[in-house]
Parts: C-alpha cells; structure tokens; sequence
C-alpha cells in the first residue's frame, strides 16, 4: 500500500495530524508511516475508533461535536496519553473528520501544555490545515494558554531528546534473533514458545543488558497502555512478593502457584516478536541448541559490552550485567544501572593519630 492513500502532516517526528481514515487501505497507509497510536477526535463516527483498534492501533477516543471545543478536563486525560506515547517513542496520529478546527485545537492545547506558548505554537502550526477554526475554539485556546504558561526557565521542545540512539544496536541485536528463527526453520517449523505452548515461560530468566533494554523498548512501544500497566503491575506484585517471601521456590509440593513470565498471563506472549534469545532457543532440539547457544552468548555479551558503552563512555571492567526479567518488565532495571554507575568508594578509613 503506498503511503498516497493517506496523507499526514508531521509537527514533530513522532506526531502527526490529518482526517479520519476512511477506509481500510488508509489504515494501511498510516501503518506504512509507522504511526501506531492514534487519538480520535471524531464524535459523529461512533465506530470508527473500534475499527481502528481492531486494525492493531492503540486508540485514544476523545469524541468532540464538530466545530465544538473539548472539555477541559477531559483534554487533560487525552494529553496525558499522547504525552506518554511520545515519550515512550510511539508515533501519534491525531484526527478528526478533516483534520482542521478540532484537530487543530487539541494539538494547540498540547504545544501550549509543552510551554511553547501563543506565539511558538502558531508558529509550529503555521501553514498547516489544522488549526482553530472559530471563535469557540480559539477562545477555548486563549483560555487554556492562561492556565498553561509559557515555559521560560530553558528552551521549550517537543522532542523528547534521548542521549542515545538505540536504534543501530536493536538492529544488530534483532540480527542475531533473525539467526535464531533461522536455525528453527531448518528444523521443520517446530511449535514455538509464547505461541503454541508456554514451557518455556515456567522458568525464570536472567537477561543481558542488550536484551534487557530491547525488551523494555518492546513492552513500552509495542503494548497499549492499559495492557503496559497492566503488565507492571502483575510484575511489581510478584517482586514484591517474591522479597517478602510470600512466594517461595515452586515445586510440585508447593502450595503456591508455579512461576509464570509475566509476559505470558493467558498462554500467549504480549511480545512474541521481541521474546528473548532464551525462548527461542528452547525451541531447538537439545543438540543444536547447545551448538548454537555459546555463540549466541558470545554475540549478547558482545553487543551489550557496545550499549554500555554508548551510554557510559566506557567499556565494562566487570562481569558483564545480566537482569531478571521481571526487572527488564517493570523497568526497575534503570535504578540497578544507576547504583551500578556510582562511583565506589574503596579506600580505607584512616587511623587517627594519637
């Protein structure tokens, strides 16, 4: 499908705004542009938002009567989940019937909420179809942009700028899973871990930073909203849990439930794509799994010893990181990696003299 089926304008890399797609092959389209989550302004189709669910995108539905303003408090709950889209590095469409008056003063809402202010956000918006289109929706931004002052303390952005591109070591890393798929093919397309069955997922897993990072990128990206919490929650409990001692080592004596991978509740993994090299691997016949593995090993220590670079400046000088997977979930694995970056004191307390 090429991309003239749909036609978008960008405000910033990950976020764009244009009409309500009426058909499928614009769903197709706005896929093609890498656009996954999509905030739906229209009030007079009231399916339109289910259907654009149902085609894999995460939707926020903020219906609005044409020519209408939003109620603030309302806006406010829409903004919150296309803040966090962009910052989790989600590409946003935004949307109502033709991308002009309601489209234009939601997204005038969100560059005022940014701190750009009047002036910066007609600027950003300047020569675009969506914009205010009456005296209700500009009064309805002159209004908020009193409640949401201009940002002076550094320079507003949009951009959540990240200190490191980690695109170029996804890619390296996917090319070793691709290795992975690879060796499974040849074994006659055998059942899959997280698809057809869950053995795999009753084990707990220690992942390598890389994976450890890809997988955070692949829960925060790829899963909606509701579904992420969802899924930190059930992790959190099961950490806190587990530290409590409330969930002991499972056995087939123990009165508590076995383990089970967070990521697999219901028999099917929420990131089957992105599954670690581990699940893939288990899926191999016992003597090419261990041809493979130590080389697989090699490659993730190695390409974790890149990404530990890129964010430290400085080759590990130490056994090289590995996490549980349940960190790599919830995230928790950041404050492991601060605590491991601060500076060790090692020295010696000194006697005193006399």
């Amino acid at each position: 499908m090429t991309q003239s089926a749909y036609r978008v304008d960008w405000i910033t890399d990950n976020l764009a705004v244009g009409q309500a797609p009426m058909s499928y092959d614009a769903l197709d389209a706005i896929r093609d542009l890498g656009i996954g989550a999509v905030l739906n302004l229209c009030a007079e189709f009231c399916d339109l938002h289910w259907i654009q669910a149902k085609a894999g995108f995460e939707v926020y539905y903020l219906p609005i009567p044409d020519e209408e303003a939003p109620d603030l408090s309302e806006l406010e709950k829409a903004l919150d989940w296309l803040d966090e889209c962009l910052y989790l590095g989600k590409k946003v469409l935004v949307h109502c019937r033709f991308g002009i008056g309601r489209t234009g003063t939601v997204v005038n809402a969100y560059l005022l909420r940014k701190g750009l202010g009047h002036r910066l956000a007609g600027k950003t918006l300047k020569g675009l179809r969506s914009q205010p289109a009456n005296f209700n929706q500009w009064w309805f931004i002159r209004k908020y942009g009193k409640k949401e002052k201009r940002l002076t303390i550094r320079e507003p952005s949009l951009e959540s700028k990240h200190l490191v591109d980690l695109f170029p070591f996804f890619a390296n890393y996917e090319q070793e899973l691709a290795r992975i798929d690879e060796a499974l093919q040849a074994e006659s397309s055998p059942p899959s871990c997280g698809r057809d069955h869950d053995s795999c997922c009753k084990t707990p897993l220690t992942l390598s930073f890389i994976e450890t990072v890809y997988l955070s990128h692949m829960v925060n990206t790829t899963l909606e909203r509701q579904a992420r919490l969802d899924l930190i929650d059930r992790t959190t409990a099961k950490k806190e849990a587990e530290q409590k001692g409330t969930v002991p080592f499972s056995s087939s004596f123990s009165p508590f439930p076995p383990y089970r991978c967070p990521l697999n509740p219901n028999g099917t993994c929420l990131v089957y794509a992105g599954r670690p090299a581990a699940c893939r691997l288990s899926d191999l016949e016992p003597g090419r799994r261990r041809g493979i593995k130590s080389f697989v090993n090699e490659q993730l220590e190695r390409l974790s010893g890149d990404i530990y670079f890129a964010f430290t400046s400085r080759f590990p000088t130490e056994a090289p990181l590995s996490f549980a997977l349940t960190d790599a979930v919830s995230g928790r694995y950041v404050q492991t990696l601060f605590h491991h970056l601060l500076p060790r004191n090692t020295d010696e307390p000194e006697e005193n003299e006399g």
